[in-house]
Protein backbone atom coordinates (compact mmCIF):
# COMPACT_ATOMS: atom_id res chain seq x y z
CA UNK A 1 0.00 0.00 0.00
CA UNK A 2 2.70 2.28 0.96
CA UNK A 3 4.60 1.86 -2.53
CA UNK A 4 1.42 2.62 -4.33
CA UNK A 5 0.83 5.86 -2.26
CA UNK A 6 4.49 6.55 -3.03
CA UNK A 7 4.47 5.92 -6.79
CA UNK A 8 3.84 9.05 -8.24
CA UNK A 9 7.01 10.65 -5.46
CA UNK A 10 10.10 12.11 -6.88
CA UNK A 11 12.62 9.52 -5.86
CA UNK A 12 15.95 11.33 -6.19
CA UNK A 13 19.27 9.80 -5.29
CA UNK A 14 20.97 8.76 -2.12
CA UNK A 15 22.67 12.21 -1.59
CA UNK A 16 19.76 14.42 -2.43
CA UNK A 17 16.84 12.41 -1.23
CA UNK A 18 13.49 13.42 -2.21
CA UNK A 19 9.62 12.75 -1.16
CA UNK A 20 9.55 9.74 -2.05
CA UNK A 21 12.97 7.98 -1.31
CA UNK A 22 12.44 7.45 2.72
CA UNK A 23 8.76 6.12 1.76
CA UNK A 24 9.70 3.31 -1.03
CA UNK A 25 12.75 2.89 1.43
CA UNK A 26 10.95 1.98 4.66
CA UNK A 27 7.96 0.13 2.42
CA UNK A 28 10.99 -1.95 0.71
CA UNK A 29 12.78 -3.20 4.23
CA UNK A 30 9.45 -3.86 5.71
CA UNK A 31 7.88 -5.87 2.93
CA UNK A 32 11.07 -7.65 3.36
CA UNK A 33 11.35 -8.37 6.87
CA UNK A 34 7.23 -9.80 6.79
CA UNK A 35 9.00 -12.08 3.70
CA UNK A 36 11.29 -13.38 5.86
CA UNK A 37 9.04 -13.52 8.97
CA UNK A 38 6.41 -15.46 6.70
CA UNK A 39 9.12 -18.00 5.64
CA UNK A 40 10.50 -18.65 8.99
CA UNK A 41 6.62 -19.39 10.29
CA UNK A 42 5.90 -21.04 7.27
CA UNK A 43 9.13 -23.23 7.31
CA UNK A 44 9.86 -23.48 11.96
CA UNK A 45 8.40 -26.14 13.36
CA UNK A 46 6.63 -25.54 17.00
CA UNK A 47 3.96 -25.20 19.42
CA UNK A 48 0.81 -23.73 18.24
CA UNK A 49 -0.17 -20.29 19.05
CA UNK A 50 -2.64 -20.96 20.97
CA UNK A 51 -6.12 -18.74 21.36
CA UNK A 52 -5.09 -14.99 20.00
CA UNK A 53 -5.82 -12.43 22.39
CA UNK A 54 -7.68 -9.57 21.38
CA UNK A 55 -6.99 -6.80 23.36
CA UNK A 56 -3.66 -6.29 21.80
CA UNK A 57 -4.86 -6.78 18.15
CA UNK A 58 -7.21 -3.73 19.15
CA UNK A 59 -5.42 -1.61 21.64
CA UNK A 60 -1.98 -1.19 19.55
CA UNK A 61 -3.88 -0.10 16.12
CA UNK A 62 -5.86 1.83 18.33
CA UNK A 63 -2.99 3.81 20.26
CA UNK A 64 -1.22 4.38 16.39
CA UNK A 65 -4.68 5.59 15.22
CA UNK A 66 -5.49 8.02 18.00
CA UNK A 67 -1.61 9.36 17.45
CA UNK A 68 -2.52 10.14 14.24
CA UNK A 69 -5.50 11.49 14.93
CA UNK A 70 -4.42 14.20 17.42
CA UNK A 71 -0.87 14.64 16.76
CA UNK A 72 -2.08 17.88 15.17
CA UNK A 73 -4.50 19.06 17.25
CA UNK A 74 -2.87 18.54 20.49
CA UNK A 75 1.05 18.49 19.84
CA UNK A 76 4.07 15.94 20.17
CA UNK A 77 3.65 15.25 23.51
CA UNK A 78 0.39 14.47 24.64
CA UNK A 79 -0.41 12.63 21.07
CA UNK A 80 3.22 10.19 22.61
CA UNK A 81 1.54 10.34 26.25
CA UNK A 82 -1.44 9.10 24.70
CA UNK A 83 -0.26 6.41 22.12
CA UNK A 84 2.25 5.03 25.43
CA UNK A 85 -1.32 4.65 27.77
CA UNK A 86 -3.24 3.28 25.09
CA UNK A 87 -0.66 0.61 23.80
CA UNK A 88 0.60 0.15 27.54
CA UNK A 89 -2.74 -1.50 28.18
CA UNK A 90 -2.91 -4.12 25.85
CA UNK A 91 -1.06 -6.10 28.14
CA UNK A 92 -2.24 -6.39 31.60
CA UNK A 93 1.05 -6.86 33.27
CA UNK A 94 1.41 -2.91 32.88
CA UNK A 95 2.04 -0.55 35.81
CA UNK A 96 0.65 2.57 36.09
CA UNK A 97 3.83 4.37 37.72
CA UNK A 98 5.81 2.87 35.09
CA UNK A 99 3.58 3.80 31.94
CA UNK A 100 3.63 7.14 33.24
CA UNK A 101 7.25 7.19 33.76
CA UNK A 102 8.04 5.45 30.31
CA UNK A 103 5.68 8.11 28.60
CA UNK A 104 7.21 11.02 30.10
CA UNK A 105 10.95 10.04 28.99
CA UNK A 106 9.42 9.06 25.67
CA UNK A 107 7.16 12.68 25.15
CA UNK A 108 10.89 14.57 25.76
CA UNK A 109 12.91 12.55 23.51
CA UNK A 110 10.63 12.74 21.18
CA UNK A 111 10.57 16.20 21.27
CA UNK A 112 14.56 16.53 21.33
CA UNK A 113 14.70 14.16 18.29
CA UNK A 114 12.42 15.31 15.97
CA UNK A 115 11.75 19.17 17.02
CA UNK A 116 14.87 20.32 18.04
CA UNK A 117 17.41 17.83 16.63
CA UNK A 118 15.58 17.59 13.06
CA UNK A 119 13.74 20.21 13.21
CA UNK A 120 10.26 19.33 11.62
CA UNK A 121 7.57 21.26 11.90
CA UNK A 122 5.11 19.31 14.70
CA UNK A 123 3.09 21.38 16.88
CA UNK A 124 4.72 20.21 20.64
CA UNK A 125 1.75 21.61 22.67
CA UNK A 126 -2.24 21.73 21.94
CA UNK A 127 -2.94 25.02 18.98
CA UNK A 128 -4.81 27.49 20.58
Amino acid sequence: GGLWIARDYPLGTAARMSAGYMPRLLCIALALLGAFILARGLTVDGAPLGRIRLRPVLLIPAAVAAFALTIQNLGLLAATLLITLLGSYATPLARLPEVLLTAAVLAVLAVAIFVWGIGLLIPIWPEL
